[in-house]
């Protein structure tokens, strides 16, 4: 897909109109049709202004830029569309992405990663203001645990505090504008 259909579809599906984005955006009409029909693209700050503007998360309408052959995935899809949708995903991650899915299956953690995994998907099945209410409580948590030194497993992978943080102000946001997304603009994961 590309970076035009991207932007044309988010924008549809968020009911806004080309007026809109260009007014809010401080650039032409003509501008945002250019973009929307591939003539020209915007930068990265100003596709990233596009989605936030949108209150859209950039990650699934880029994803299917990067993988052209993928939609969002559905619970219906095959199971080879899935393998090869996860694969490229993990092609793409950073070295400390790889390091953190790595270790919530084969990491001494204690846990079942399949039990892990249904955590995980049943939370995600939540309304957005549980999710960010339960991840919080998981924050302060695993801070307290640190300042008394009673990290589980100290000498293994531990989370990115300022990115989690950052994601529950992102998600707090959200909740109050009843928007069901939110996303992390400039931001690795």
């Amino acid at each position: 897909m590309e970076i035009a259909e991207a932007l044309r579809r988010s924008r549809n599906e968020a009911g806004k109109s080309q007026e809109f984005m260009a007014f809010e955006l401080g650039v032409s009409r003509r501008t945002i049709q250019h973009w929307e029909s591939g003539v020209s693209e915007p930068t990265i700050g100003m596709a990233m202004d596009w989605f936030r503007l949108l209150e859209k998360n950039p990650l699934p309408f880029l994803l299917q830029h990067v993988f052209p052959d993928m939609d969002r995935i559905s619970g219906k899809d095959d199971d080879e569309k899935l393998k090869k949708v996860l694969l490229g995903l993990i092609a793409e991650l950073p070295p400390e992405g790889v390091r953190q899915l790595l270790y919530l299956f084969y990491g001494d953690h204690g846990s079942s990663p399949r039990a892990i995994m249904q955590m995980v998907t049943a939370h995600l099945q939540t309304p957005m203001k549980d999710r960010v209410t339960q991840a919080h409580i998981i924050a302060l948590n695993y801070e307290m645990a640190k300042q008394k030194g009673s990290i589980a497993r100290p000498d293994h992978i531990q989370p990115d505090l300022e990115f989690l943080k950052a994601a529950i102000e992102a998600g707090k946001e959200a909740t109050v504008r009843d928007a069901s997304e939110y996303s992390m603009p400039g931001r690795k994961t």
